[in-house]
């Protein structure tokens, strides 16, 4: 799938877009399109509400979704995305949160006396909403860890879909298709793990910072590891779960779904046979770094 123009025709199929959330044609001007005329379009023909955040999130998404992925998503089906089976239990419950604006940050505290300075991001002197915890926050950590996970997901796919907060929020949506318009089920699969998983540890590794060290930013071996653990113990699980015998079918993964989740992510996957499945030690493709400095070499002084 091509990202940065849209063919107009594609984005109105009556099967994905409801009734209630129709996108009115546009100008046949031309067959192609820019993401920002997607957005500004958009945000003129998919009506809904402005009444809170909450339904400012499910805008954004909406608009976002649509613009990269040309499918535009009614509420009922951003809702749904987010139990979608391929989240862990943690990131479900940190999904329906964000999109419901129930996370104690930014506004939350600007009315509670003593508490207001709580509002803005020390770091940044900006407001410490999600937006800018996820996307904008120069804090260390938020920066790096969409760096990984860019480097993680260009090995298996050659355009990386820039980050928004209603793009992060919207994962679940997500639609790759390949150049005969077939839907790429371990591609879509890896880029809700990826993506679920960077978003939560952007979250954690700030919480971390402001409540436990005070504002003092996490080391940069330390938030690199942290991400790296965090996607290790997804593919792990993933393993795991190709037991059919242990954890019956409602748990279970098929072996050639973790296979096409996982292909061409792998630490020296060329050495590996093709069902790495049950293979000890296999490994994302980004190395750990140490936590210590090198040790001096023989004949030099410490």
């Amino acid at each position: 799938m091509a990202y940065g123009t849209y063919n107009i025709h594609n984005l109105h199929e009556p099967n994905t877009v409801s009734s209630s959330h129709q996108v009115t044609p546009w100008p046949p001007r031309c067959d192609c399109v820019t993401r920002r005329e997607v957005l500004t379009t958009a945000e003129r023909t998919v009506q809904i509400p402005k009444s809170n955040v909450k339904d400012n999130t499910v805008k954004q998404i909406t608009l976002q979704v649509l613009a990269t992925f040309s499918f535009c998503p009614t509420p009922a089906e951003i809702w749904m995305s987010v139990r979608n089976k391929d989240f862990s239990r943690q990131t479900k419950n940190f999904l329906w949160k964000s999109i419901h604006a129930a996370h104690r940050i930014g506004k939350f505290w600007k009315h509670i006396p003593d508490c207001e300075d709580r509002a803005i991001c020390r770091f940044c002197d900006e407001p410490e909403d999600l937006e800018h915890i996820l996307i904008k926050c120069k804090r260390p950590g938020q920066a790096q860890i969409w760096s990984l996970a860019e480097e993680l997901w260009l090995k298996k796919h050659h355009t990386w879909p820039t980050p928004t907060l209603g793009l992060v929020l919207g994962c679940g949506l997500a639609v790759f298709k390949d150049d005969r318009g077939k839907t790429l089920p371990g591609l879509q699969r890896f880029y809700r793990i990826l993506i679920s998983e960077s978003i939560f540890m952007i979250w954690k590794i700030r919480n971390n910072c402001v409540i436990s060290r005070d504002g003092e930013p996490l080391p940069e071996n330390e938030i690199h590891n942290k991400w790296l653990y965090a996607m290790n113990m997804r593919l792990t699980f993933d393993r795991a779960l190709t037991n059919h015998a242990k954890y019956g079918r409602q748990i279970s993964i098929k072996s050639s779904l973790v296979l096409q989740t996982w292909s061409s992510t792998l630490l020296k996957e060329d050495a590996l046979p093709k069902d790495w499945i049950k293979q000890p030690r296999v490994l994302v493709g980004i190395e750990p770094k140490s936590s210590h400095p090198p040790l001096p070499a023989l004949g030099q002084k410490g």
